[in-house]
Parts: structure tokens; C-alpha cells; sequence
């Protein structure tokens, strides 16, 4: 729980800290990054963020994801996928993002001892804030988003009926503040 706290008092230390996609030092501005997530072991999600800089106030984003999460009496998903998406700098480092994930699922339902699978399509919104800095020379990220998602689509026989009377009454998701570290390229 004090974990959980932490990321909020993150989030505050950062915004207080406006910086660019450039270094200041030489003028370069950084066309690509790669980020991670730490907290991606907690979550059971875990993605590597490919973006690549569109203009002045825009990257696309491209990588593979896979979620392995367990739903309480209910089971556990093993999705394989991939992340498309765009991010708008909306004032300074200030940014949103919109990802789609279509992914392919092999949901285990532990009461049925059964295994379906099925294609689903996600979406996420996150509004978020990067502070840049400089490990040595190598220029770094620290990425604070919030998100918010729900599925657009999931294929009717991949999930068993526990599940989607679960997802019924959870249509929409969002966690706390999530951390993505990252370099420039």
C-alpha cells in the first residue's frame, strides 16, 4: 500500500520539473525512445514502448505486449499481442496518448478446468507527464500516465461466462499512475 503512495508523490516531484526532448547541452532533439514499465511484475502487463517522434508534438508508438492477469475465482488470461498508438505533447511535456491492443487470448477458467481463446481488441487513454534527464550521456525518461481503457471488442466464444458477467459489471478500467522509464535514440 505505501507503494501505491508513493506513485502520486512521483507524479507531483515531476510535474514541478518541465523539461524537453532535447538536449539542452547541444541543441539534438531525440527522434526515437524505447520505455518500460517497473511496475509491470505487479500488474501482470508488460509492454516495451517503441515511439517514434511525428512532427513537433507528436510519436507514434508500436511494441509487443503480453498480460498474464488473474481475476479472483474466475482464472487467469495468457494474451499475446501488440500496442499501436499515438502520443499528442499537448504543452510542453505534457501529453496524451491513445493505444489500441489487439491481442490473442487463452483465458483458463479455474472452475471449469477449461481453456478458451479468442481475439480481443483494447483500447487505452492515458494522460501523462515525461521528465527527461541524462544517465551519464545517455539521455533517459521518466514517464508518469494515467490510464483509462475498456475492450471494443472480445471475440464471443474466447472467454468463458464467468468472465463476461466480470466484465459486465467492470466495463472500464484505470489504475493509479503508472511509471514507464525509457531512453532517447
Amino acid at each position: 500500500m505505501k507503494s501505491l503512495l508513493l506513485l502520486p508523490a512521483i507524479f507531483f516531484i515531476g510535474l514541478s520539473c518541465v523539461s524537453k526532448a532535447q538536449d539542452t547541452s547541444t541543441g539534438k532533439v531525440y527522434k526515437n525512445s524505447i520505455d518500460v514499465s517497473p511496475m509491470s511484475p505487479f500488474m501482470k502487463i508488460y509492454a516495451i514502448h517503441y515511439c517514434h517522434r511525428i512532427g513537433e508534438k507528436g510519436e507514434g508508438i508500436i511494441g509487443p505486449v503480453y498480460m498474464n492477469i488473474a481475476y479472483k475465482d474466475i482464472g487467469h488470461t495468457d494474451a499475446k499481442g501488440f500496442i499501436a498508438g499515438y502520443r499528442r505533447y499537448l504543452f510542453k511535456t505534457f501529453h496524451v496518448d491513445y493505444q489500441l491492443m489487439p491481442l490473442w487470448d487463452h483465458f483458463y477458467e479455474e472452475n471449469e478446468q477449461q481453456r478458451y481463446s479468442g481475439f480481443d481488441l483494447w483500447n487505452e487513454f492515458r494522460f501523462g507527464y515525461m521528465h527527461n534527464f541524462h544517465i551519464g550521456k545517455l539521455p533517459a525518461f521518466l514517464n508518469v500516465q494515467w490510464p483509462f481503457g475498456f475492450a471494443l471488442y472480445s471475440e464471443p466464444a474466447g472467454k468463458p461466462d464467468s468472465f463476461k458477467d466480470y466484465a459486465k459489471r467492470n466495463q472500464f478500467f484505470y489504475f493509479p499512475p503508472m511509471v514507464f522509464m525509457g531512453v532517447r535514440f
